[in-house]
């Protein structure tokens, strides 16, 4: 399509007829701030589950992975809703009630007084996750012409990896720094989520910035029995059932890296001594490894997959991915650093290379006609993965060793590694 009339754009970017700077803006500052806004209270997370409730030490991982899993339930029930509500009523409408709800929940979450409170405002978390998450694709696709949508892609993306490492990286240190002013272990927890609060407060009112209004074009929302049988019939194609087969594990890179690695160092590093702000502070220095080396990897990994056969692509990924779980779930301590530190960049490798494989791999094998319906299966194998390596790795976290769900997840990528190399071979 071509440049809007008036020859509007943001920077390098031409936009619709309609679309101002200021919109893309508005949508840049939610794309800065949302992913680490989706991650943010699982990071932080296990410092409740020390500090404010005080759970067993030998149940936290089935805890966080339950809490993960009901979550998960919640956004995928929901986030078909707030997709179609948004265009009644318009992007704008929807990321402020997103904002606002998420906001919410992270003013609630530290008050929580045992783990049952704790799912309660968890499952509004997620509900205000779905929204936010369902406009940040929507709204990318809204603003820029066809030609120039990559550009604001790859901008978006940028952004969504630096404000990962402004919560990962240096939010959840906030414990730490709280405390030093004064605060209580306790009051320093419940700062720091408030904090994270305050950010979605603030998000919602930038929100009011994005384009006021429905959308100048709604497309035709394919009926979900529909979806899922174009979904299934393509899926007969190998390439394409590979592209499901690898959206399964790459979407769990999430669950894994966010939730189990922050429980695991700060039970380590409590039991090493530390006390829990301390903990969350070495935690976000590992989050930082993982983040920083993903970032500076993924452009030439992006300059590799014009390079190579996508299939090809996907079988160099897995094989970093299994060296990257494999060696951080073997690691004997994460919070002595050393050893941990190069599994940490290994995974931080493995996470980014199995993400952009399988995106890359589904954008050239998805039909045209039927797109939307492929995309949308890739989606749901996604949630899927979620769904059961939160499950699973919980308990085993528990009842095996803490370095179990990274285990797991060597191993699931082990087995695509195999399917991917029966594909090449056809």
């Amino acid at each position: 399509m071509s440049a809007a009339p008036e020859g509007r754009k943001f920077f390098f970017v031409r936009l619709m007829p309609g679309v101002m700077p200021g919109h893309v803006a508005a949508y840049l500052w939610a794309a800065f701030v949302s992913i680490g806004i989706f991650t943010y209270a699982t990071s932080l997370q296990p410092y409740l589950l020390e500090v404010n409730i005080g759970a067993p030490a030998e149940q936290r991982g089935q805890i966080s992975g339950d809490l993960q899993f009901w979550a998960e339930i919640i956004t995928l029930l929901t986030v078909g809703f707030f997709g179609a509500w948004s265009d009644c009523v318009g992007r704008r409408i929807v990321y402020v009630v997103g904002f606002l709800i998420t906001g919410l929940a992270y003013a609630a979450y530290p008050f929580a007084d045992d783990i049952n409170q704790l799912l309660i405002y968890r499952l509004i978390y997620a509900i205000g996750v779905a929204a936010l998450g369902g406009m940040l694709a929507t709204v990318l696709a809204d603003y820029p012409v066809d030609a120039d949508r990559g550009k604001l892609t790859g901008l978006s993306f940028v952004l969504n990896a630096l404000g990962a490492v402004l919560f990962l990286v240096f939010l959840v240190k906030l414990p730490q720094i709280y405390q030093g002013f004064g605060a209580t272990e306790t009051e320093a927890g419940r700062f720091a989520y408030l904090t994270a609060a305050a950010v979605c407060v603030f998000s919602a009112l930038v929100m009011l910035a994005l384009k006021p209004g429905k959308p100048d074009q709604v497309t035709e929302r394919v009926p979900l029995v529909t979806l899922i049988r174009q979904g299934i019939v393509a899926g007969k194609q190998p390439r394409i059932a590979l592209a499901y087969a690898a959206s399964f594990t790459a979407r769990a890179d999430l669950v894994i890296v966010a939730l189990f690695l922050s429980l695991w160092v700060q039970l380590a590093a409590t039991a090493d001594g530390l006390a829990a702000a301390d903990a969350a502070a070495l935690q976000g220095t590992l989050f930082g490894i993982v983040q920083g080396c993903a970032m500076l990897w993924a452009p030439l990994f992006g300059w590799l997959a014009d390079k190579i056969d996508r299939v090809t692509l996907v079988i160099t990924a897995t094989l970093l991915a299994i060296v990257g779980y494999g060696w951080m779930g073997f690691t004997p301590d994460p919070a002595e650093g050393g050893m941990a530190y190069g599994a940490a960049a290994m995974l931080g490798i493995g996470q980014i290379s199995g993400i952009l494989a399988s995106q890359v791999l589904i954008a050239q094998e998805a039909p045209g006609p039927i797109r939307g319906a492929v995309i949308g299966m890739v989606g749901f194998f996604g949630a899927l993965g979620i769904l059961i390596i939160s499950k699973v790795g919980g308990v085993a976290f528990d009842l095996w060793r803490p370095g179990a769900p990274f285990i797991i997840m060597a191993a699931a990528n082990v087995l695509l590694l195999f399917y991917a190399m029966w594909v090449r071979s056809r």
